[in-house]
């Protein structure tokens, strides 16, 4: 079916015309999303709330996983082409934070507004405009709050929710709170290791000499610093964290850094692994402090092409709605789906600003469009 015979569709205009009457109470509900605390590994809460506002829009077998992924399916004619349209449930603000929302003019303000309390709200008010149009969908749509994908969430709960969803999915959509018509089909992977030198330190003054823990990781860092990486396919290197030592006048006997390495392409990130290694040894052997490594963060690349037809789809929808297209490399829930070679692509919902900021804030004027995007991608790839 085309997407002209589906804009045509009576009982797609009505869901249409349900959420452009329901944007107040879609606000509303990105408010109560964003005021409960969500950090990574502590998203029981939400998904508690989330799992009762699915059943409560008419989603079936709703269920809460051992990873805290609430999901549940609306059911089509013929179950496939499936789509798993999601949001992430995590935020990367600590437990304690100040979570108060407001509205001035005609944006939005919190902790974790955009990210990803806009995209929830979306997916559930689209997955509801489904329900009370009476749109009819050849395959299945499966709708979720995922946990885990934030920093060292490592993407865990979509890990996990692709593994249960194996063989039942044929295309991934998650939601974030990225500008609207952003289309990430290609996903960044990452590789982070948390590097920890550790030696018998001693006095500044007495045990001069002896090996310090920083000054070896100094010593790693600017070596990993000389790293030379190509920049297509762009790949990086950051050593985001150092902490370690005893007092000014102590030889570290322990030190640690945080380093991310990322890349689109899975071979250069393998390369730019394997150097930082040599390096780790060399540097081990020179100074014979011991160097830990330990992986706490590993993020798949992947890529849904261009060419692809839910790729073709998505722009599709937004050239229907007026929404300028682009594509774009990001590091989301979708790296996951494209590693295991289900084409998916991120789309955003609105537009908004000072993302993982205490600030964080949504622009409401673009959020009708971006929810009718959802809706018309959940009727169209399920048609």
């Amino acid at each position: 079916m085309t997407l002209d015979h589906i804009l045509a569709d009576e009982s797609v205009l009505r869901g249409l015309d349900f959420l452009e009457s329901h944007e107040e109470d879609v606000i509303e509900e990105i408010s109560r999303i964003a005021a409960i605390p969500s950090p990574s590994y502590h998203e029981q809460e939400l998904a508690e709330y989330y799992a009762g506002r699915l059943r409560e829009v008419g989603v079936e077998d709703v269920t809460i996983d051992s990873e805290r992924n609430a999901y549940g399916v609306i059911r089509g004619t013929d179950g496939h082409p499936a789509l798993l349209m999601n949001a992430h449930l995590d935020t990367v603000f600590p437990l304690g934070t100040n979570l108060t929302v407001r509205r001035e003019g005609s944006r939005l303000f919190a902790p974790g507004i955009g990210d990803d309390s806009t995209g929830l709200a979306a997916v559930l008010w689209a997955a509801r405009a489904v329900k009370e149009s009476g749109v009819r969908l050849r395959g299945d749509l499966i709708v979720a709050g995922n946990s885990c994908e934030e920093g060292l969430g490592d993407l865990r709960g979509m890990k996990a929710l692709m593994q249960a969803l194996k063989g039942r999915v044929d295309m991934v959509v998650p939601v974030e709170p990225s500008s609207l018509g952003r289309i990430a089909n290609q996903g960044v992977g990452s590789r982070r290791f948390r590097i920890t030198a550790r030696t018998h330190g001693g006095h500044s003054w007495g045990a001069f000499g002896n090996p310090s823990a920083i000054h070896v990781l100094c010593q790693v860092v600017a070596d990993i610093s000389s790293i030379k990486v190509p920049r297509e396919p762009k790949t990086t290197y950051n050593v985001g964290k150092f902490s370690g030592g005893v007092s000014v006048n102590t030889i570290a006997p322990e030190a640690t850094l945080e380093l991310d390495m990322r890349s689109v392409d899975a071979t250069e990130l393998a390369n730019v692994e394997e150097k930082v290694h040599s390096i780790l040894a060399a540097r081990s052997r020179e100074s014979g402090v011991a160097l830990e490594t330990v992986l706490v963060g590993d993020r798949p690349p992947g890529t849904t092409p261009e060419s692809h037809p839910l790729i073709s789809k998505i722009r599709e929808v937004h050239g229907a709605l007026g929404i300028k297209s682009f594509l774009h490399a990001g590091s989301t829930d979708a790296n996951v789906p494209m590693w295991m070679g289900v084409p998916a692509a991120t789309v955003g919902v609105t537009t908004g600003g000072n993302g993982h900021r205490v600030d964080e804030y949504i622009d409401l004027e673009p959020l009708g469009k971006g929810l009718a995007q959802l809706f018309l991608l959940m009727t169209y790839l399920l048609s």
